[in-house]
């Protein structure tokens, strides 16, 4: 597959509106469907897990997914990887959250996990998202069935984010994301580590590979590609990196990129 180009999509704010709407333009969907004809892989790249990917997106059309972070990666419906944390050390964790007042979200592939300690803002409006997705939800930490393969957090003026901070570098990576959120993900694992993974599974070299982004759990990604093409909405550390600036996503950002890079016609 040494001629074969393999593309890499984030989900909010590249494939859909990062907004309540979360609006699929039908031109970004025909543009995925024709890169696909033309014989090129696609893959979602994505801190969401599994259960919460939603299915509309997944109809689109996708070879597979890297999930998490790059902690768990589907190809064809079938898994090819997945970095599992044991119950007794996610217990450990969460609790971590709330001495250092931390509102988390803790992801996995069958459910999503939250804690009822602290009520956040920012965690609430995702947490309803997921809610309405009518996915499963654990809200006990101690239930013998939670466990998570990383996690987003939120943080106020009462959280110590410094204490928080020295805890969790130990065992993971924390990326600063906008506002008062970050992203905790296993150390090793990035966006960036999926990619690899694929590229030796399909012996695909690093120059056919293309990734699509706009936030900070991009950056990864962006900085270990050739083409790394940001949407016009971006962070300005993702502004920084990328190799190429195209459009928002309802001003057809993604076909746009294609054709620049003469993916599609």
């Amino acid at each position: 597959m040494s001629d074969k180009k393999i593309l890499f999509f984030d989900i909010d704010g590249t494939l859909i509106t990062n907004d309540s709407r979360r609006i699929f333009p039908e031109n970004t969907k025909q543009a995925l469907k024709e890169a696909r004809s033309n014989g090129h892989l696609l893959f979602i790249n994505t801190g969401r897990s599994l259960c919460n990917v939603d299915d509309f997106i997944l109809e689109a059309g996708f070879d597979g997914l890297v999930l998490g972070c790059g902690t768990q990666i589907m190809y064809q419906g079938s898994e090819l990887f997945h970095h599992e944390l044991s119950h007794d050390f996610c217990v450990e964790v969460a609790e971590q959250c709330r001495k250092f007042r931390f509102s988390a979200i803790f992801e996995y592939p069958t459910h999503t996990g939250f804690d009822m300690d602290f009520n956040m803002e920012g965690r609430n409006e995702i947490l309803e998202y997921f809610k309405g997705m009518g996915r499963a939800l654990i809200d006990d930490i101690y239930s013998e069935d939670f466990r998570f393969d990383k996690f987003a957090a939120w943080y106020d003026e009462k959280s110590d984010v410094s204490g928080f901070r020295e805890y969790i570098t130990r065992y993971f990576q924390y990326i600063e994301r906008e506002g008062n959120f970050c992203e905790v993900v296993p150390k090793g694992f990035t966006k960036a580590s999926g990619i690899q993974f694929l590229l030796d599974y399909f012996q695909i070299p690093l120059h056919n590979a293309y990734v699509f982004g706009d936030s900070n759990n991009d950056l990864e990604m962006m900085r270990f590609v050739e083409h790394s093409i940001a949407m016009k909405n971006c962070t300005e550390e993702v502004r920084r990196t990328a190799s190429y600036i195209t459009d928002d996503v309802m001003e057809g950002g993604i076909s746009k990129a294609m054709k620049h890079f003469g993916l599609i016609g």
